[in-house]
């Protein structure tokens, strides 16, 4: 067996390609010295090849009693801009690329095509009159009153969502199916926001069609409303281009609320990821797939994304794409476009082949990340493959609409949701849930088939990166066995929930990036989702119970955490809702609306009258239910996904088809809007 092991291997030695470089550059730089070239140059090449040869017997015979978990160093990223259309092409044509991902069925149709650079900011360019400053109700400015904004991660960076105030008008965006046509119907219902003379006062009819997808979204500001359709996207007469998968990124003058007129009308290739707006300008990042097997050389719309600006299609220009060292695990592209949200011109552009996963969004940085899998080494006692999972992370810049890509890296685990990603002082820092995964083969005897079986390990790991998305700091081996739920960043201390059985809430201080250490365990029953401050000193938790001997979850959990002393972090207060388990606020923090100034923490959930929207106030004895709303219409058509805000004095909760207004201080109802 081992001759046989020996001749198949000596057969198939060839030297690494790293190894073959460091060989003729040590030529090379011997061809300057004619002395040692004469007669050592023979000598080396030979020595230098029996190294390769024992190196790679060296790893092909290691007894698996020696290291058996040391792990193989991974490939490092490196991102290369393109330099034509054919250079991208060859990295479609590649051979694994080709045998694994060979029928997307995406497009087919003959367009026009251009090219899509920094010169066609005329594109989308409209009606511009009536702009005027303002502040975006994101923000929650009180410019116009007291109002509630969008619950958003970072500062000065706006995130869409189904319903958006800027004090006078509330804006809702509403499907609807028409069972009769069978068709899908999309608004955006416009209401005055004047207490008990609330009134429906104009709409936005953008969709009527036969597709489906998740709910759109929504910016608000200034005199612009801007819808972001996320969608399958159909060309209409104002918007043409291939049937294909889009966004579309619709544009309305809303200087006369009851009058609102569209003025820009774009499509962005692919399937919707996310969206943020900072200052003047939306970047709005979609994931494009692409069908190898139908790909055309000399036919870029089928392997380059395109975006669809006023009826004129281009495709991104090659100088604006990506890619990881001629080769991709995954045909898709990451495509982040920006638009002014004035008249929808697109500014700028810039796609990553390999496609994207978890975004977050800085004033002046969008980290695009990607989840990826890879070997890591053998396990010795019984021969198990060992595989994990890393995530690749790629930083561009971001200003007055420009998009310039500045670095990539890598870090081990994978990410959960945005927050657990985070920009500080020119570092950005991760939490991860790392898993090994051992695969074990079984082969049958007397048979050719065989099983696997698998074997996981997780635990928590928290990485420091600098602005180059190099690794500067991390902890290790953090909550073995268990998985991260919620992280929140606050300055230089990190606090991250993990769960198995019980919620153990760690603290870290991170002022040194090479040094992160944790100062602080606080082990509870339950976990939290989301986590959001609350003022001076608290921090806010929302998730579920559990049982602290089964983790069997047992109903929606409120936690108020003393964080005065992030070396002492206690829970001060509690509250199990013991017969309700589900929120959309368990899944989208968009969802919560969490006010310290108004001491409101309101969240939809279900009883067994159907779904109702709770409002809790924080005492010093605890949290107080405020209220619980119904939010099913007059006509009993019910809807989950609700949301509560407030204007002034006034609460409003928001369904999909009613709206309802209250007295904030006693909750008393006083106005019912059907539409």
């Amino acid at each position: 067996m081992f001759d046989k092991n020996y001749k198949s291997a000596m057969d198939n030695i060839s030297p690494s390609a790293e190894a073959k470089d460091k060989i003729l550059n040590k030529i090379e730089q011997k061809e300057n010295s004619k002395k040692q070239k004469s007669l050592a140059l023979p000598w080396r090449i030979a020595f230098a090849c029996v190294a390769c040869v024992a190196i790679i017997l060296g790893v092909l015979f290691v007894p698996k009693s020696i290291n058996p978990t040391v792990k193989v160093e991974k490939d490092k990223k490196v991102l290369s801009v393109a330099q034509n259309y054919s250079e991208i092409y060859k990295v479609f044509r590649n051979k694994k690329i080709m045998a694994r991902f060979n029928n997307f069925g995406l497009y087919k149709n003959e367009v026009a095509y251009e090219y899509a650079t920094d010169d066609s900011a005329a594109l989308g360019a409209g009606n511009t009159n009536g702009t005027a400053d303002g502040v975006t109700a994101a923000e929650g400015s009180a410019s116009k009153g007291d109002y509630s904004g969008t619950t958003e991660q970072v500062e000065g960076v706006s995130e869409a969502d189904i319903v958006k105030t800027d004090g006078n008008y509330i804006y809702y965006l509403k499907q609807n199916y028409n069972r009769e046509q069978e068709k899908l119907q999309k608004s955006v219902n416009i209401f005055s926001a004047l207490g008990e003379k609330s009134k429906l006062i104009g709409s936005i009819d953008f969709y009527d069609g036969n597709n489906y997808g998740d709910s759109d979204e929504m910016f608000l500001k200034d005199n612009r409303l801007i819808i972001l359709q996320k969608d399958y996207c159909q060309p209409t007469d104002d918007m043409a281009g291939p049937e294909e998968n889009y966004v579309n990124i619709l544009i309305y003058d809303i200087s006369d609320p009851a009058n609102p007129k569209k003025i820009a009308s774009n499509c962005q290739q692919g399937y919707y990821n996310s969206a943020r707006m900072v200052g003047d300008y939306i970047y709005l990042i979609s994931n494009c797939n692409i069908d190898v097997a139908r790909i055309e050389k000399n036919n870029p719309s089928t392997f380059v994304p395109s975006i669809t600006c006023d009826g004129k299609t281009k495709t991104v220009s090659a100088d604006c794409i990506y890619h990881y060292n001629n080769e991709i695990d995954n045909p898709s592209y990451a495509v982040v476009g920006a638009y002014s949200y004035k008249d929808g011109a697109l500014c700028n552009t810039a796609s990553i082949l390999g496609g994207g996963g978890q975004i977050y969004c800085s004033t002046d940085n969008i980290i695009l990340t990607k989840a990826t899998y890879h070997d890591v080494g053998e396990l010795s006692q019984n021969g198990a493959r060992v595989t994990a999972q890393s995530t690749v992370v790629s930083r561009l810049e971001i200003k007055d609409g420009k998009i310039t890509y500045k670095a990539s890296g890598e870090i081990d685990g994978e990410l959960e949701n945005q927050f657990f990603i985070d920009q500080h002082r020119g570092y950005f820092r991760f939490v991860t849930t790392v898993t090994d995964t051992a695969v074990t083969t079984t082969k049958f005897a007397d048979t050719t088939q065989e099983i696997e079986t698998y074997d996981s390990v997780t635990s928590a790991r928290l990485t420091i990166l600098d602005s180059n998305l190099k690794k500067v700091g991390e902890i290790k081996n953090l909550a073995p066995d268990e998985r991260v739920y919620s992280v929140r960043f606050m300055g230089d201390i990190a606090y991250f929930v993990t769960f198995r059985q019980v919620d153990p809430l760690f603290s870290a201080d991170l002022s040194d990036p090479a040094n992160p250490k944790i100062i602080g365990e606080l082990k509870i029953p339950g976990f939290s989702e989301y986590m959001y401050p609350y003022g001076e000193g608290k921090l806010l938790g929302f998730g579920q119970d559990a049982d602290p001997n089964s983790g069997r979850t047992s109903g929606l959990k409120l936690s108020m955490f003393d964080i005065s002393d992030p070396a002492n972090v206690i829970e001060n207060n509690k509250t199990i809702i013991s017969n309700m388990d589900f929120s959309p606020a368990l899944y989208n923090h968009k969802a919560m609306l969490v006010s310290n100034t108004k001491n409101l923490i309101g969240f939809a959930t279900e009883n067994n009258n159907g779904p109702a929207y709770l409002v809790y106030q924080y005492t010093d004895s605890g949290f107080v239910l405020k209220a619980t709303l119904s939010a099913a219409s007059n006509n009993q058509h019910i809807d989950y996904d609700s949301r509560g805000l407030f204007v002034n004095e006034n609460f409003y909760l928001v369904a999909n088809g009613i709206l309802k207004v209250y007295d904030i201080k006693t909750f008393s109802q006083i106005k019912v809007i059907d539409f």
